[in-house]
């Protein structure tokens, strides 16, 4: 038999797992892991999680729909796990190795649940044994009264298995049966009325009204004890079990149905509370409020960000960094490059999401289409830069050099001081996009030289000089070149601060601080990048000689304007960024060009689409630290010049002990999965998750109590901030008093509900298509009651368990505004009626008529009520 238990470097991460889980406050049962192979994990899963189930052909359809597709949908189980006490959890063999401790933190997360949710309280932690015993008691029944009667039995059973009593565990009902003795129907009770020592006064103590009224009371108590059972019964399967007439092998296979009904029945009611986890390498640039920043940068600050997910700006609410995990590095045949963990998804060209590590050459990706995100005010690094540079005094009488088309001797440099500015503006913005495309630096001399090819553009880079720096450019021709050059006391550290030098200055170099500027700066930027190293055609604009990363910095810089360019590598290390058409067209409206010949050109090619999806080209592996963040409502963001989606997997957060306090919930609270939406339904995991984050914000700030709700200050409230740093306290009390509908009961607000534009919405009849209802936060929270209470399945009751004195079952519907599927409802009589034997009644509301429905075996009749 093959050995299914963890292999030795497994073993080594679960004790490691473990003993961070446990570190964090995490109690779970023992966990036992087996390692199945994938047909293996899909017959444990068609059978609920459990190796033995008894024998039944809904296994075997359920298998088959979950290995087709597994075959031809490309779907895949990575992890189960069972509430029994040891938990035993599956893990699929050939997973990659940072996926199988991925899994097995979620594990814990999931036990951790198990044991400590009230909702699970009452379930067999024995279940997997009970399982087991269910099924040989099944296969005997069958040796001894043949398959075919016992599985048509079963079906019955099953399609009744809903109606259960789900909070019978946690309350305790009232009897159905009374134990008093039901009095002769001869002797029948008379209302005498008080006590009455003198006759005279009998009419006065006891008037007829009053021995009236006494007397139907008594009347409708005698009838309540004839009644049966003396209250509805929501337990339709118990009451079938303890008064249809079953033989015995009936009642241990209905009984078997109930117990294990009971025991899935807590995670239905837990599934709302599921969420995830991605991640990019530190260098990935991504678009913020602040500028284009390394994601490295926004997760160690914890930076309060504001994002782009390709529609909408999002807020960033949680980070994590999570060290040397295994990664994949994609690019695409327009240059875009991201390097993420493996698990990390993008979006498709289709909308879909997949992850980096199931993305094939070839794949189409959604290219971000100018999320137009930019800092409000300039860039400053450190306050004023004067202060922080040393002044390097010129070499006098040094030979400047012109440029790297040849020298040029000039007067000796002058030694006036640059006058730094406080920040990077348009006209310093415009002289570093020249030197970074023509300039020259000679650290020696301290002398910075820039060449053009016409008078207009040096005289241009020396007033921008001017301007900028307060520095006079010297002049001078050398063939058909125009050389400028410059020289000052501080020039050169100020560049060097910049990262312009020697090395970088004539190749394209972006500094840092452009990449942090408002939008005019950038393009001030951009434009006298292009006017020294673009060539310009008819619609066509190539911004050539760029180092890799200026090439890659200056292609996201590109597509914050909308502008889409295609990055290829020339010549050496050199590579250029290509707009063509509609592209280069938006660059001479929101950029420009200098010169208004090449802006001209600019203008005159085609204004066509462009085609805002890319190919996949490349692809490779490798490790790295990788950084995430956990983005609002879309759990998606550009970064990278692609659209990535954040799940928040809060395994990886526990494997690696990155998380906060306020974190640890995370993947304390059970549940892992993908909070994806959609547009034709709500996701009730991106629901679950996106509450939680809610409570945890208010009761970390306060936002709770009769102070906060009587404030009718809206200001006043956005601004509430008590610093009570209790949110996760809270989030644990949820995590173990609450189900979904509790949990949607007690902390869904309107706020939340106006903040994530939630609605609720109706079948039109007349125009055959559905509309929003309503926005009110009444009804929207009354429909996700109404969508989760008893699974949104029917509330039936059995109301009389001998109607008409004859045996006759009678069912109640309790109507909540939907009308029952009369063919489920029929189906249903029908398959109680082979348990009961006797004729069925189901009471309900058929178009806001009572109505009732019977059936005697045979036939099904209707009959009006009102």
């Amino acid at each position: 038999m093959k050995n299914t238990r963890l292999p030795p470097e497994l073993q080594a991460a679960w004790e490691e797992i473990e003993g961070y889980a446990k570190h964090y406050g995490l109690d779970f049962y023992p966990i036992i892991f087996e390692v199945l192979d994938y047909r293996t994990l899909y017959e444990t899963a068609a059978l609920g999680g459990f190796p033995t189930r008894y024998p039944h052909w809904r296994f075997g359809m359920d298998f088959d729909q979950l290995i087709k597709g597994h075959v031809w949908l490309g779907s895949t189980i990575y992890e189960m796990v069972i509430n029994t006490s040891p938990s035993y959890a599956y893990l699929l063999e050939g997973n990659e190795h940072v996926t199988q401790k991925m899994v097995m933190a979620h594990v814990t997360g999931h036990v951790d649940f198990f044991k400590n949710n009230m909702w699970f309280a009452h379930t067999n932690r024995k279940m997997l044994d009970e399982m087991a015993n269910h099924a040989s008691r099944v296969q005997r029944i069958i040796d001894r009264y043949g398959y075919d009667v016992v599985e048509d039995f079963i079906d019955t059973c099953l399609s009744l298995e809903n109606l259960i009593d789900y909070h019978a565990p946690y309350i305790k009902r009232h009897e159905s049966q009374s134990e008093q003795p039901i009095m002769d129907d001869d002797d029948p009770q008379v209302a005498r009325g008080l006590r009455v020592d003198r006759d005279y006064m009998k009419g006065y103590i006891n008037p007829p009204e009053f021995l009236a009224a006494q007397q139907r009371r008594m009347d409708e108590e005698e009838a309540k004890s004839r009644r049966f059972p003396e209250s509805p019964q929501k337990d339709i399967l118990l009451f079938l079990m303890t008064y249809a007439p079953l033989e015995r092998w009936q009642h241990t296979i209905l009984e078997i149905i109930r117990d294990e009904a009971y025991y899935f029945a807590p995670q239905g009611m837990t599934k709302i509370l599921n969420e995830g986890w991605a991640c990019l390498t530190a260098n990935a640039r991504i678009y913020t409020q602040r500028g284009l920043l390394p994601m490295r940068e926004v997760v160690e600050q914890r930076m309060d960000a504001t994002v782009h997910d390709g529609a909408a700006r999002q807020r960033v609410y949680d980070w994590a960094h999570l060290p040397d995990r295994e990664t994949v590095r994609i690019r695409t045949r327009r240059g875009f490059v991201l390097d993420g963990s493996a698990t990390h998804r993008v979006l498709l060209a289709d909308g879909a999401w997949r992850r980096l590590d199931a993305l094939a050459e070839g794949a189409r990706l959604r290219v971000s289409a100018g999320p137009d995100l930019w800092p409000d005010a300039p860039a400053e690094r450190g306050g004023r830069w004067a202060d922080q540079i040393q002044p390097v005094e010129p070499a006098p009488g040094a030979l400047w050099q012109a440029g790297p088309r040849g020298g040029v001797a000039v007067s000796a440099p002058a030694t006036r001081g640059v006058r730094a500015p406080a920040h990077v503006d348009a006209p310093f913005a415009a002289l570093l996009g020249t030197l970074a495309a023509a300039g020259q630096i000679d650290a020696a001399s301290g002398v910075v030289t820039a060449s053009f090819d016409t008078l207009v553009q040096a005289r241009r880079f020396a007033a921008l000089a001017s301007a900028a720096l307060g520095l006079d450019a010297e002049l001078a021709q050398r063939g058909d070149l125009w050389l400028a050059a410059l020289a000052g006391r501080g020039l050169l550290p100020l560049l060097a601060h910049l990262g312009l030098t020697a090395y970088t200055a004539g190749r394209g170099h972006i500094p840092e601080a452009i990449l942090r500027s408002p939008r005019a700066v950038a393009a001030a930027f951009l434009r006298g990048l292009a006017d020294g190293l673009g060539r310009v055609g008819a619609g066509l604009l190539a911004l050539e000689g760029l180092g890799e990363t200026a090439s890659m910095h200056a292609q996201l810089l590109l597509l914050n304007f909308g502008i889409l360019s295609t990055r290829t590598q020339g010549e050496g290390q050199r590579w250029r960024c290509e707009l063509a058409g509609a592209s280069a067209r938006l660059f001479a409206q929101q950029i420009g060009c200098s010169d208004a010949g090449r802006q001209a050109l600019l203008l005159s090619g085609a204004a066509d689409a462009e085609d805002w999806t890319d190919e996949v080209v490349e692809i490779s592996r490798g490790r790295a630290d990788v950084y995430d963040i956990s983005v609002t409502q879309t759990h998606a963001y550009a970064a990278q010049g692609l659209i990535n989606h954040n799940s928040f997997w809060h395994s990886e957060i526990m494997t690696k002990k990155a998380l906060r306090d306020d974190e640890v919930i995370s993947f304390a609270d059970l549940h892992s999965g993908v909070v994806a939406t959609s547009q034709q339904r709500l996701n009730p995991y991106k629901l679950g998750l996106e509450l939680l984050r809610d409570v945890e914000e208010r009761w970390n700030k306060g936002r709770f109590g009769k102070e906060y709700e009587e404030c009718e200050d809206i200001a006043a409230k956005k601004q509430w901030d008590k610093n009570l740093g209790i949110g996760r306290q809270k989030l644990f009390d949820i995590r173990r008093f609450y189900n979904d509908v509790t949990f949607i009961d007690e902390f869904l607000t309107p706020e939340f509900c106006l903040e994530h534009k939630l609605f609720s919405f109706r079948y039109n009849r007349d125009t055959d298509v559905y509309e929003i209802a309503s926005r009110e936060f009444k009804e929207v929270k009354e429909k996700l009651l109404f969508r989760l209470t008893n699974f949104g399945q029917p509330f039936i009751y059995v109301e009389d368990g001998n109607y008409n004195n004859r045996g006759e079952i009678y069912l109640r519907h309790r109507h909540e505004g939907v009308d029952l599927k009369m063919d489920y409802a029929r189906e249903t009589m029908r398959n109680i009626h082979k348990i009961w034997t006797r004729p069925v009644h189901l009471e309900s509301l058929i178009e806001d008529k009572r109505r009732l429905i019977s059936f005697d075996g045979r036939d099904y009749t209707e009959r009006k009520l009102d």
